[in-house]
């Protein structure tokens, strides 16, 4: 097998290259303004299961508050170092997918396959777009590491996987997936698996007893079968290459509502062909392997099943982000489901399932906020360049609303305050914790003793 083929699997980077042109937006400026210190002990608050003026909604300092804090301090505001590193951590985690199949396939074709699958999905869209999602990445990178490294080393797989609870909540279920891998020899000497239970109870302690739970209407659990079936079925059609957005057209009884037809009166089409071809095509080959079912796709459809345990039961919080780890596994399903030698009904499958997902990448770029809302703030900083490089003295600025109607539940302004993060924004380019912005969208007291500068919300979207 030649250098270029064995490493195929780099080959769905490539098709993320144009993230490197997004810039900032939403959470963003909020991560951008909590790693804005100064002191030893303020990266240390990084760390802290107590909360303090370093801490985020969530406990996932490795890459989010360290993340931006090293990037910030070496590139400021440039945006495309912290895109490039990014990217380059995607292609990382694709080789991690590759070598973890290969433990499972113990061939190369199926191994480079899988990776292939993982990589080209649409679900990494917003994994790769979207900065303040890099705790997806990072999540993938240091759980399959600690995976590999566990036959090996028990102690740098302890090590990784405390890496791996420091990029995301979800990296608790690791110790089942070790268990899941390697049942027999932890069944002969359950000691050396003591401590992967030990350092779970101990994070799970501090994450809800100390560090809290987060709260909001997205984050309401619901242990109905129906639901949590429900969002296990919108997870499997994102793995297969179904747009996210397609879960906000889609009503009761899964029947598109019409405004699916008005707002997308081209595409509609392309996705239900595209996806009902992949899907077909998918159920003519499981029907054709169902006798040959063996503990590879058993382990395979565990590792989807216990990596999205943690968000199978908050139906009000789906999104394709979460797939970063459950991908792992469909990717290898996936690959076991394909026949080793090639078939009229295996090329099918693999040209609508590419097709399907190289072409929502490029509807999902078109409409997706991280792009969108990157293009928002990079106005509003041309604009402050131009005309307000200095914050004026006694004085706030007002974004208002000055033409259309956006309606009452996302007027101009508030997609402006959504992008800035409110005024986060600010802070970090004006370097100034206690700068304060408005929006009239936002129902607050205003500065008695300061001038309004009403700015337009219209000239920063697009």
């Amino acid at each position: 097998m030649t250098w270029i083929k064995k490493h195929l699997y780099f080959l769905p980077v490539f098709l993320y290259l144009p993230a490197m042109f997004n810039y900032f937006s939403s959470d963003d400026w909020f991560h951008l303004r909590i790693s804005q210190i100064s002191t030893f002990s303020e990266f240390l608050n990084f760390f802290s299961f107590h909360h303090t003026s370093q801490s985020a909604a969530f406990y996932r300092p490795l890459p989010t508050q360290v993340f931006f804090f090293i990037f910030q301090n070496t590139f400021g505001l440039i945006v495309w170092p912290y895109y490039l590193f990014v990217l380059f951590c995607f292609g990382f985690s694709l080789y991690l997918v590759y070598k973890f199949a290969l433990t499972f396939f113990k061939s190369e074709e199926k191994s480079i396959l899988a990776a292939i699958i993982y990589g080209i999905s649409v679900s990494n869209f917003t994994r790769v777009y979207f900065l303040s999602a890099f705790q997806e990445v990072s999540l993938v990178i240091f759980s399959i590491l600690c995976l590999l490294s566990y036959k090996k080393s028990k102690f740098k797989s302890l090590i990784l996987f405390i890496l791996a609870l420091m990029s995301k909540e979800t990296a608790i279920v690791i110790p089942a997936i070790i268990l899941l891998l390697n049942f027999k020899t932890i069944l002969k000497s359950v000691k050396v698996f003591l401590p992967f239970v030990f350092t779970s109870l101990i994070y799970l302690y501090l994450r809800f007893f100390i560090f809290g739970v987060v709260e909001g209407d997205s984050y309401l659990w619901n242990f109905s079968p129906v639901k949590a079936t429900n969002t296990l079925l919108w997870y499997t059609l994102w793995s297969f290459g179904a747009p996210e957005l397609l879960v906000d057209y889609i009503g009761n009884g899964f029947k598109p509502i019409p405004r699916l037809f008005s707002d997308y009166p081209y595409w509609w089409q392309a996705i239900f062909t595209l996806l009902f071809g992949t899907l077909i095509s998918f159920a003519l080959l499981a029907t054709n392997k169902i006798r040959k079912i063996d503990k590879t796709l058993l382990k395979s459809i565990s590792i989807f099943l216990i990596t999205l345990s943690p968000v199978l039961f908050l139906p009000h919080h789906k999104f394709t982000l979460e797939l970063g780890l459950p991908l792992v596994g469909f990717s290898l399903a996936i690959a076991w489901l394909l026949p080793q030698k090639g078939s009229v009904l295996k090329t099918i499958f693999i040209s609508f399932f590419v097709i399907l997902n190289i072409s929502m990448n490029y509807l999902t770029f078109t409409r997706h906020y991280s792009v969108n809302r990157s293009k928002i703030s990079k106005s509003v900083v041309n604009f402050l360049n131009e005309n307000y490089h200095q914050y004026p003295t006694e004085s706030y600025f007002e974004f208002i609303n000055d033409s259309g109607d956006y309606g009452e539940e996302w007027g101009q302004s508030k997609q402006i305050a959504q992008t800035l993060s409110n005024s986060d924004f600010f802070k970090v380019y004006y370097k100034d914790p206690s700068l304060k912005v408005y929006y009239e969208d936002n129902e607050e007291d205003r500065p008695d003793n300061q001038k309004p500068i009403n700015l337009s919300s219209k000239q920063f979207i697009h």
